[in-house]
């Protein structure tokens, strides 16, 4: 799972992008904008976000239920290791720690457990979808996707296709496997008749079964009603992250109403958190800063300077990915485990 190649591409990423950051900003205004910031924010910011974690883990126990109960109590630490492994490890191999922890932790199949979380992140990219939806629907969005479209070389008609339709078409084929495993268990084994003799044949079968079983949840729409009224929490929370430190730099100050600020503030978490789901950076760091600065500059609600938004990603994203870091690292010594044990373990499994 983690290799010396994976860390120096991750790192190599994210000095490219920082770099990119820094290059388009006056960096002397942005330092200002870091000095003049009102700091009491943050605290209150982070607290709406961990009651958004919370959510996450409540949820996740709603989807591994049909494998086996977890309490939410044993399953928070392993959601913070995870989050904590993603903003470490670059192309998003903390799901995968997260998978084999809870493997090793509660005794069942790493190969479910990982489906149920690529599960979770389809849910959150259509949660987010539906957050862009809302807002579009009283705040004219597409400045935005123009100006993203511009600085891309992208046409804004094929950046939203880009950015909505492989998360629409996972969820479309996640459905399909759960309501007919049977047929996909079939169409694996014709699929696999004609490789030769060596390829494991019956290993390959017991790793579709084991993500048919993590996609079984879906069988049921009241589950996935439910997963769905699990996830506008966890992200109405996070935008809350992004609002009170919206309040940090003034910009309800900037805005006309305190609605117009938590509409960009919503649009700010559903594009900066869609774009940087890519697996690249670790944290999707220097990503992330790009697209919420540029969300922020770009949306015609109110005039905000770049530096300002650079200023205000920069610490916002700096609040995500610190206290999972250090709350991770805590249940890691609680556990007497490490996450260099954890991948190095995953890595030999």
């Amino acid at each position: 799972m983690f290799s010396a190649g994976k860390f120096w591409l991750g790192l190599g990423l994210s000095v490219v992008l920082v770099a990119l950051f820094f290059m388009t900003v006056d960096v002397g205004h942005m330092a200002d904008a870091l000095a003049r910031a009102n700091y009491l924010y943050v605290a209150p910011a982070v607290a709406l976000y961990m009651i958004g974690v919370v959510f996450r883990t409540m949820r996740w126990q709603v989807l591994l239920r049909h494998i086996k109960p977890v309490s939410n109590r044993r399953l928070f630490p392993v959601v913070v290791i995870g989050y904590m492994a993603n903003n470490l490890l670059p192309m998003r191999l903390g799901e995968v720690v997260r998978s084999y922890y809870l493997g090793e932790r509660e005794q069942i199949s790493k190969s479910s457990a990982l489906a149920t979380i690529f599960i979770e992140r389809i849910f959150d990219a259509l949660t987010l979808l539906l957050f862009v939806a809302v807002v579009a629907l009283f705040v004219p969005v597409s400045g935005v996707a123009a100006g993203f479209g511009e600085q891309w070389g992208v046409a804004p008609i094929l950046l939203a296709a880009g950015l909505s339709l492989p998360f629409v078409a996972a969820f479309g084929v996640m459905l399909l496997l759960s309501r007919w495993p049977e047929r996909t268990r079939n169409l694996a084994i014709m699929m696999m008749k004609p490789l030769p003799q060596r390829f494991p044949h019956e290993r390959a079968l017991h790793i579709v079964e084991y993500f048919l079983a993590g996609f079984a949840s879906l069988a049921s729409p009241r589950k996935i009603a439910l997963l769905f009224a699990l996830s506008v929490p966890v992200w109405g929370f996070e935008t809350g992250l992004f609002y009170l430190i919206g309040f940090s730099f003034g910009f309800h100050l900037v805005y006309d109403n305190l609605w117009h600020l938590a509409a960009a503030m919503a649009l700010v978490t559903a594009l900066a958190n869609i774009g940087s789901s890519i697996p690249s950076s670790p944290g999707g760091i220097g990503l992330f800063e790009l697209i919420a600065r540029e969300t922020l500059v770009l949306l015609p609600l109110a005039v905000v300077d770049r530096s300002d938004a650079a200023a205000f990603a920069a610490v916002s994203h700096f609040a995500l990915l610190l206290p999972m870091i250090i709350l991770g690292q805590v249940f890691l010594w609680a556990g007497n485990l490490s996450l260099r044990r954890l991948a190095q373990a995953d890595s030999a499994g």
